[in-house]
């Protein structure tokens, strides 16, 4: 229904910009001589309702009273748009991001008033999380508690109890959550993420996040001021407004910044994660308690069908070493020191326990688990490999195989795969015999040249020296063959850890000038030896970043060998790719990176 205009009263109060219809009916209400603003309304047929809650016929027949633009004063104004939410401005608000119990103002604004009802309240400064006057830059204060519940927003009838309170001003930096709220209720909201949560999610979000961020979690939501609210709202907004990713990722530096130990995520998270909590009967916080139930399930030993949030953990993703060892029903002794070995658990300062770095996911638990159930033992080990224990023992020793548990406390276990691995090593320098050599067992041939067995492993691998095989099946460490020839010639100018450049060429099937070239550019590493005949000193190459050469490269001829290409049609096919070699020069051969090769 529309009403008819109003005449302007002959007495009137100048309007402010931003200024509430509840403002202007007690600054007219004053001016005119009316004791109370809802005294007033009755007065020139208006209701107080309609006055505090937007209405629009009220709010123009108050415009029109005023002399001032009914669509400005409509724009300042909460307007009632539905049960529970108003609207102010381009923003449509839940009634949980207003104080409309009590009312806030600016201290030096109310101090610049030369006669009171200079002094206007703005609809701005009823969202609880404005806590500033733009104009002055200061904290917004209290004012005090109106006599009656229809007088709350009789601003006139306020400032008359009014005591002023020294201001306080704010610090820009902790004002941008306070910003990007003021840019939502003047032009709306925009495209982000956080843009798309509803106004109140993203406000309250931001500060109840920040305050976890700025003041720790045992903080109490009860001690915070004006000023560390700001803080709190200003770091929480640097945080969401980057998206949900962000989020995640200051979630997990919360976690990881405290050690692993039996608190869980409501001491990490308490002053956010109890706020939440309280907001479940407000289904538009779902979006934030999913992504953090989502972490919370995925990040911390969560049992299966444990509440968390109003919701059950679908399954146990990670275990800490107490859930791991009562889940499985194994030994925490050996688990702690498998995970030890995995680099994810660390000795305790005492020694006799561990910690570990991060909770262990459920697949890793599951693979040592199963592991477990394979090991052997030493006797069993040494009788797969066909040695005695000793033997066994001073190859692992020398790190040719490796122990299931790396603690050299721990009583010796292997699993299979490791004993597989050493094997393939050794076929993979399984080449034709030579009829013309002899050949003996490697530990025969070690105690031929009289040098301990796992010594000479260690230089058949460096050297990468051609071995036979006695048999095919069944395969026993005894059963792989050496021609003493080969074996003497290497001893002879075998330095611990080195190659000589020519039989590094040989090794990585390239000429000389691009291993001279290779070390010039340290992807293989050179060493200075001293070479036992001559007493020279050389340049030799490290053997361990031949291996990581291997890995991280591959010549044209290798890579000609994989394709069955011929090596020029195979160069010219990945330069037209515009795949790049190392610039190594001329003559020397054609390298790339592995990762490149298309």
């Amino acid at each position: 229904m529309t009403v008819a205009k109003a005449q302007a009263l002959p007495l009137s109060v100048e309007f402010r910009q931003g200024e509430t219809a509840a403002s202007l009916a007690s600054r007219l209400a004053r001016r005119n001589g009316a004791p109370r603003a809802i005294t007033f309304g009755s007065d020139v047929g208006l209701t107080y309702l309609g006055i505090t809650n937007g209405e629009p016929d009220d709010v123009a027949r108050l415009a029109s009273l005023a002399g001032c633009s009914a669509m400005d004063l409509q724009r300042g104004t909460p307007q009632l748009t539905s049960p529970g939410w108003f609207r102010l401005g381009a923003e449509t608000i839940k009634f949980t991001a207003f104080n409309r119990t009590s009312l806030k103002a600016c201290p030096e604004c109310l101090k610049e008033a030369a006669i009171p009802t200079d002094a206007a309240h703005f609809g701005i400064w009823q969202l609880t999380s404005v806590r500033t006057c733009i104009r002055h830059g200061c904290y917004l204060v209290p004012m005090p508690k109106a006599r009656s519940n229809k007088d709350t927003f009789d601003f006139m009838h306020l400032c008359d109890q009014y005591d002023p309170i020294p201001s306080e001003l704010a610090n820009d930096a902790d004002l941008k959550l306070e910003n990007y709220l003021r840019d939502r209720v003047e032009n709306g909201p925009g495209i982000s993420w956080l843009d798309k949560l509803p106004f109140h999610v993203a406000a309250q979000t931001c500060e109840g996040f920040g305050l976890l961020l700025t003041q720790g979690a045992k903080f109490k939501r009860d001690d915070a001021t004006p000023a560390r609210w700001a803080k709190a709202g200003s770091a929480g907004f640097e945080v969401l407004r980057k998206g949900p990713d962000a989020f995640r990722r200051k979630l997990r530096e919360i976690q990881e910044a405290h050690p692993v130990d039996n608190t869980q995520y409501r001491t990490r998270y308490r002053v956010f994660f109890e706020w939440l909590r309280h907001r479940d009967d407000d289904p538009a916080f779902d979006v934030i308690r999913d992504l953090v139930r989502d972490f919370i399930f995925k990040n911390f030993p969560i049992s299966e069908g444990a509440i968390v949030l109003g919701k059950p953990c679908p399954e146990q993703y990670v275990h800490s070493l107490s859930t791991a060892r009562s889940h499985y029903g194994v030994s925490g002794w050996k688990l702690a020191r498998r995970l030890e070995a995995m680099g994810l658990a660390t000795r305790n300062s005492s020694g006799r326990g561990f910690v570990l770095r991060r909770y262990v996911s459920t697949e890793i638990i599951n693979d040592i688990v199963t592991d477990f159930d394979a090991l052997l033992n030493a006797s069993e080990t040494a009788e797969w490999l066909g040695i005695e224990r000793f033997m066994l023992t001073k190859l692992s020793n020398a790190g040719l195989i490796s122990k299931y548990f790396a603690d050299k406390n721990a009583y010796p276990h292997y699993h299979p795969r490791e004993i597989e691995r050493f094997f393939a090593v050794l076929r993979d320098l399984v080449a034709k015999n030579d009829t013309d050599k002899t050949y003996l067992d490697i530990p025969s041939a070690s105690h031929r040249v009289r040098i301990p067995t796992e010594r000479v492993v260690e230089i058949i691998l460096r050297n990468r020296i051609a071995l036979a095989i006695s048999a095919r099946e069944k395969v026993k460490f005894p059963n792989f063959l050496i021609a003493m020839e080969d074996l003497k010639g290497v001893i002879a100018t075998d330095h611990e850890g080195t190659v000589r450049p020519t039989r590094a060429a040989e090794i990585l099937n390239l000429n000389i000038r691009t291993i001279r070239k290779l070390l010039d550019q340290r992807h293989l590493i050179p060493r200075e030896v001293t070479e036992l005949q001559s007493g020279r000193k050389r340049r030799y190459v490290c053997a361990k970043s031949m291996e990581r050469f291997r890995e991280r490269f591959v010549s044209v001829t290798e890579l000609s060998k994989q394709t069955g290409r011929l090596p020029g049609t195979e160069a010219i096919l990945q330069l037209d790719r515009g795949i790049v070699p190392l610039p190594l020069g001329p003559r020397c051969n054609l390298i790339f990176e592995r990762k490149t090769i298309k």
